[in-house]
């Protein structure tokens, strides 16, 4: 599929202006979690925004806003914040949206940290969550939960684990009749396969840990969107809510996003290759790849994609013989993050809940069957191997 022009220039070259002048090929670190100013007028200028600078690492640090502004630049937005960890980026907009008895519209499929942000703080705010599935539900099922008191609609995709296609058009569409905020966590698509806000999504979280990072070393997240929406995050949940992200990390992810197209093209390769295979494979019962013609979601992921990823999902006969060959890899790693340059397998029914039963596990949104694949970097022929090796043990 179509790459988009100038992308790996962006990667490599935005938002690493450094002003020291010593023009160094890598943005330096900055570990440092206080600065000095001249004098008292220096330090108020700085911090109500009249003068350029950095007080405290927790409110801004130059090493993280050089990757603040390389995401901004990457996703096409105004702003971009940075947070402790996905999660955190995550929590920091439901926090700043929502108030006690407001309302959100969320994609059922979801990461199971944003079901538990859900279950766990929304309800003690007693914000209900109106759920709608990404490829089933009609604009008028959408439209009839929509309240007074409904404040976004959020959303993934492609969807994590199941990878259903969400059309972003059609959800900013339905957010702006509304006069509602759109959000998507565009974790599994990256800013290289897809731009939200060309869709009209108004706001973009990621788990920078995946992609973002692409080395398995460093945990963070960021916010992008208007500068406004931005901006109150930083002054409301960055400063009092204390998630920043460390310097450290933000050079480690500066790092990654340099080969992000590179690796990005390398995962989309191999997971295409993997889930021809698996399609083809008597003992797979069914695979969910979006670029497969079979994909209910692959018109919508073309129309929106660069490309369809680097992640694919599958089914085997039972539960059994999940566990089987997840345990017979020999190659493959077994873990739960994805977007490393380590082929990750993951069954969450047999790691999260052993103890339930498949119909227990439907019940919480958990297919029993599903196997969840986050192709890396080595050579696909060796993860064919692999795969074929275990499933022949089945």
């Amino acid at each position: 599929m179509k790459k988009r022009p100038g992308f790996g220039t962006l990667t490599v070259h935005a938002g690493e202006e450094d002003r020291s002048g010593y023009h160094p090929s890598s943005m330096p670190l900055y570990q440092s979690s206080t600065f000095f100013f001249g004098d008292t007028q220096s330090g108020v200028d700085i911090l109500e925004g009249r003068k350029e600078g950095y007080i405290y690492t927790r409110i801004g640090n130059p090493t993280v806003r050089a990757f603040e502004d390389k995401i901004k630049a990457l996703e096409g937005t105004e702003a971009a914040v940075a947070f402790a960890s996905g999660m955190a980026a995550i929590a920091a907009v439901l926090l700043e949206l929502l108030r006690p008895g407001d309302e959100v519209i969320s994609c059922r499929q979801v990461y199971g940290g944003t079901t538990a942000f859900y279950e766990n703080i929304l309800t003690r705010l007693n914000c209900p969550v109106h759920y709608f599935h990404p490829q089933e539900d009609p604009d008028e099922k959408l439209t009839a939960v929509v309240s007074k008191r409904t404040k976004l609609i959020f959303f993934e995709t492609p969807t994590n684990p199941e990878l259903s296609i969400v059309d972003m058009a059609r959800i900013a569409a339905l957010a702006k009749g509304h006069k509602i905020m759109s959000v998507i966590d565009n974790t599994f698509a990256t800013p290289y396969l897809q731009r939200p806000l060309a869709s009209g999504i108004d706001c973009v979280v990621h788990s920078a840990t995946k992609y973002i990072g692409g080395h398995g070393d460093a945990i963070g997240g960021v916010v992008a969107g208007s500068r406004r929406f931005v901006t109150r995050l930083r002054q409301s949940m960055l400063l009092s809510h204390g998630a920043c992200l460390s310097p450290f990390n933000a050079w480690l992810f500066l790092r990654g996003l340099r080969t992000l197209h590179v690796r990005m093209d390398r995962h989309c390769g191999t997971a295409a290759a993997l889930a021809g295979f698996l399609e083809g494979h008597t003992r797979v019962r069914s695979v969910l790849y979006p670029g497969l013609k079979t994909h209910p979601g692959h018109a919508t992921a073309k129309k929106q994609m660069s490309d369809f990823g680097g992640m694919v999902a599958f089914r085997l006969a039972d539960r059994k013989a999940c566990r089987r060959f997840i345990d017979r890899l020999k190659l493959c790693r077994t873990g739960v993050s994805l977007g490393d340059t380590e082929t990750i397998m993951l069954h969450p029914a047999n790691l999260f809940y052993p103890k339930l039963s498949d119909a227990e596990c439907l019940r919480k949104g958990v297919d029993p069957l599903l196997i969840r694949i986050s192709t890396g970097l080595e050579d696909a022929e060796d993860i064919l191997a692999d795969i074929e090796q275990a499933l022949k043990t089945l």
